[in-house]
């Protein structure tokens, strides 16, 4: 059932609530660094540097060409959050959570910029939450929802489930089935 997040019980609000590691919460946009990799697409990159976003390409980082795993490995490395369009990074067997930085799979629909700020929207809930101390999040983001893959330090895994429906953000508060591997 999709539910407004201030009709949740206290307790499911702040356990489906959480910070990214390496990234600096002080305000939205300023001393956040994002890596993007280089299937992201400039117009996306050129919206996110538009409102203040600090934001380092696989060029800039002289990565193009190289494998995935490379461009996981340094946004590791330097503690950014890595922005992608390729769904491999969702991937855990592939990208180990407690291996992989803060990854944000986003899909833009037909590309326009409209599209783009749509799917960013998933940035300020997650961006905005308590810290818990986590290992790993991943954001596979669309348009009109997104999915948020938590790895907790303790080895357990939350998925969260969002939208924005009619202007109002919702949560998903049903059972959520997670197959083990």
């Amino acid at each position: 059932m999709w539910r407004n997040p201030e009709e949740l019980p206290p307790s499911c609000a702040a356990r489906n609530t959480h910070r990214l590691p390496g990234l600096d919460y002080q305000a939205a946009g300023a001393g956040v660094t994002f890596y993007t990799d280089e299937l992201f697409p400039p117009r996306a990159i050129e919206l996110l540097r538009s409102v203040g976003a600090s934001v380092q390409t696989a060029s800039e980082a002289r990565l193009l060409g190289q494998a995935a795993e490379a461009h996981a490995a340094h946004a590791l490395a330097c503690g950014l959050a890595l922005f992608t369009c390729d769904r491999r990074f969702l991937d855990d067997a592939q990208f180990p959570p407690q291996h992989s930085p803060v990854i944000f799979v986003f899909h833009f629909g037909d590309g326009s910029l409209q599209d783009i700020r749509r799917a960013f929207r998933c940035l300020a809930p997650v961006l905005s939450g308590a810290p818990l101390g986590l290992t790993c999040c991943k954001v596979d983001a669309r348009g009109d929802s997104w999915t948020e893959h938590v790895h907790h330090p303790d080895g357990t895994h939350t998925r969260i489930c969002r939208r924005l429906w009619r202007g109002k953000l919702q949560q998903w508060t049903g059972t959520v089935a997670v197959t083990p591997p």
